[in-house]
C-alpha cells in the first residue's frame, strides 16, 4: 500500500517545529513528508535543511511568506499518493495515527477529511459527543462540519474537488469543507478519539507565548484575530470553542453558516483574520 503524504508548512516557529519533527520523525507510521518554509527568520530553514530522513522527500524553501494556498498546491502536484494529509508545525501527534485513519479513508469513498482531536484530552466528552456519532461500515465516526487542518487524512481526489477559489481570501488550508459537507461528506474524528497535542494552547505544557500572562507576538493568528491579549481568556474561548463542537449539531453548524452570509462562514472569518497575517 502506498504510503500517505504529508505536507508541513512552517514560519518562524522554532521553538515548535523542533520538537514536532522530532516526534514525527520517530514514529514507525507509514508517510511521507513535504516541507515548506515560508522564509522563516528564527533557524527553522537550517533544521529542515539538516534533516536527513528518507521519507522527506522534498523541502521547499519559500523567499517569502505565501501562506497556505500555494504551498497546499505545490503539494498537491507533487503528492503521489491517493491519501494526503497535513499537519502544523506545532502539534505532537501519537504513534499509529495514520494506520488508524488511512483504512477508514481508503475503504469509505463518502468520507471526506479525518483527523485527531487538537483540543485538550479534558476538552473531550464522548457522552456529550454522542449525538454527532455515526457509524460507517463498523467505524463510529464523530461528525463535524469541518475539521482543523493541523492533523488529517483525505483523499487528494478529494480535495482538488474542493479548493477555495483565490479570491475567498483563505489564511489557511484553502479546502471548502462547508460544501464537502453540504454535499454529503463526512468530515469529523474516528472513535476511540486520537489525541494530539496543540502546543500552541496556551494550557499547554510547551506553550512559548506567554508574557507574564499577556499574550506575545508571535501569539496563534486566531487569538490576535480575535482581539485576545490575556493568555487565560484566549485559553478559556479554546476550551468554550471544543465544547460548542460537541453540542451544536452538523445540521446547525450548516445553517448558521449558511445565514452568516454567502453560504462560508469559514471563507468570511478566513477573510477576516487574513489581514492579520
Amino acid at each position: 500500500m502506498e504510503p500517505v503524504d504529508l505536507l508541513l508548512i512552517t514560519w518562524n516557529r522554532r521553538g515548535y517545529v523542533e520538537k514536532t519533527l522530532e516526534n514525527l520523525l520517530a514514529s514507525n507510521d507509514d508517510f511521507r513528508l513535504y516541507c515548506w518554509d515560508n522564509n522563516s527568520q528564527d533557524g527553522v530553514a537550517d533544521i529542515i535543511s539538516s534533516l536527513n530522513d528518507p521519507r522527506i522527500v522534498e523541502k521547499k524553501f519559500s523567499t517569502e511568506n505565501v501562506k497556505q494556498r500555494i504551498p497546499t498546491l505545490w503539494f498537491f502536484e507533487q503528492a503521489k499518493s491517493d491519501l494526503v494529509g497535513k499537519i502544523d508545525d506545532d502539534i505532537l501527534l501519537p504513534e499509529g495515527w495514520i494506520s488508524t485513519i488511512a483504512p477508514i479513508v481508503r475503504d469509505n469513498s463518502n468520507v471526506g477529511m479525518l483527523g485527531c482531536w487538537i483540543y485538550m484530552e479534558e476538552d473531550w466528552n464522548e457522552s456529550i459527543a454522542e449525538h454527532k456519532v455515526l457509524n460507517l461500515e463498523g467505524e463510529r465516526i464523530f461528525q463535524n462540519m469541518w475539521i482543523a487542518g493541523q492533523s488529517f487524512l483525505a483523499r487528494k481526489e478529494t480535495l482538488l474537488r474542493y479548493i477555495l477559489p483565490e479570491s475567498d481570501g483563505c489564511y489557511g488550508f484553502p479546502i471548502d469543507q462547508y460544501n464537502m459537507t453540504q454535499d454529503g461528506l463526512i468530515n469529523g474524528y474516528p472513535l476511540p478519539i486520537i489525541f494530539a497535542h496543540n502546543m500552541d494552547d496556551p494550557r499547554s505544557k510547551y506553550y512559548i507565548n506567554k508574557n507574564n500572562g499577556e499574550l506575545g507576538e508571535h501569539a496563534a493568528l486566531t487569538a490576535r484575530a480575535r482581539g485576545f491579549v490575556n493568555v487565560n481568556a484566549y485559553a478559556e474561548w479554546i476550551a468554550e470553542d471544543a465544547r460548542n463542537i460537541l453540542i451544536v449539531s452538523v445540521k446547525e453548524q450548516l445553517k448558521r453558516a449558511y445565514i452568516d452570509g454567502d453560504q462560508s462562514l469559514i471563507g468570511k472569518i478566513r477573510r477576516k483574520l487574513a489581514k492579520f497575517l
